[in-house]
């Protein structure tokens, strides 16, 4: 999930990794399927890394599995995205995880994506098995897509961009829709759809209301109106997968 409120906060991470995080490498032989391709600085191959930042070793029981579940997770996007560079940081941070669902992750620009995890949830191995996996799928799908149109600075812009990386994780893995991206009843989609657009094309929107409920929409409307965006160019648009979309500016899925 794209979060604005965890920018200054990445980078004040960024200072820190330096001095604490585990490095390792993600082979780049042939064979790898994290590796295809050109990556974005224009070199031969890419090189994934992944960073474990926990100074207190409060995930220490878990860092094996995270890597793991990371890895298995980009090897299986690997065959739809040339992956190319890419750094990822996985933290132990309770105050940056989703409240209330134990994980969270941000994708800033195409070659960063950092993944943070509350090392106090309850049933942390579930979390890790049925969560970090869609969310490193999700951030994958906005590192891929900052590579192409962008992110996005719109209101519609951003909401396409969510809705096809929640898209994305369930294509790729078989995950059930998040709980951001079904947040009010499908028969009231109309009923904030007609709120968004006047605001559309709106780069001043206010972020916070209409992504995270600060105001009088509902939590996570955005993402939902996203997600909802998504599936109906989808049905119109049969055999076009998330993946296929990564670079399809957010106008072909503007909603009349």
């Amino acid at each position: 999930m794209y979060r604005d409120s965890v920018f200054m906060a990445f980078r004040r991470w960024k200072k820190l990794a330096l001095s604490v995080s585990l490095l390792v490498i993600v082979s780049c032989g042939d064979s790898s399927p994290t590796t295809p391709g050109a990556s974005t600085d224009g070199s031969p191959s890419g090189t994934v890394s992944i960073s474990i930042v926990d100074p207190q070793g409060l995930l220490a029981a878990s860092h094996a599995r995270i890597r793991e579940l990371v890895e298995q997770t980009l090897d299986q996007a690997g065959s739809l995205f040339a992956i190319g560079r890419l750094s990822i940081t996985v933290s132990a941070s309770a105050n940056r995880a989703i409240a209330g669902y134990g994980i969270g992750g941000f994708a800033p620009d195409g070659l960063t994506m950092q993944i943070d995890i509350d090392p106090f949830f309850p049933a942390l191995d579930d979390v890790l098995s049925d969560r970090l996996p869609p969310i490193v799928a999700h951030e994958l799908h906005h590192n891929m897509r900052w590579r192409g149109p962008g992110y996005g600075s719109t209101l519609l812009q951003s909401m396409v961009s969510e809705g096809l990386a929640d898209h994305f994780a369930i294509e790729l893995l078989g995950a059930p829709v998040p709980p951001w991206s079904n947040a009010f009843p499908r028969d009231q989609t109309e009923h904030y759809l007609e709120q968004a657009r006047p605001e559309l094309d709106s780069t001043s929107f206010n972020r916070d209301a209409w992504f995270f409920g600060t105001g009088a929409l509902p939590r996570w409307t955005g993402y939902t109106l996203g997600f909802r965006i998504v599936d109906d160019y989808q049905a119109a648009n049969p055999g076009l997968s998330a993946a296929d979309l990564v670079n399809t500016p957010a106008e072909a899925f503007r909603p009349f």
